[in-house]
């Protein structure tokens, strides 16, 4: 079985909430995450409470941090 995100499979079998996440997540603070369906790797909330999403891009190397509300998770 792969593990999924909830932005790329909402259907509520997904491995990992997003949602769930970025609420339980302290400012300042990410977590790590490897979703086979899509491009997020990680979550990061800054210190001014705004979310981020890290997105794989050209390689697992390169990555680019989105900024995304809880609405888009």
């Amino acid at each position: 079985m792969k593990n999924h995100c909830s932005q790329c499979n909402p259907s509520g079998m997904a491995q990992f909430n997003l949602t769930k996440l970025a609420l339980g997540l302290e400012r300042g603070h990410s977590y790590s995450f490897v979703c086979e369906g899509c491009d997020n790797s990680a979550i990061y909330k800054d210190e001014s409470g705004f979310l981020w999403l890290a997105k794989s891009i050209n390689s697992e190397d390169n990555f680019e941090w989105v900024e995304v509300g809880l609405e888009d998770l």
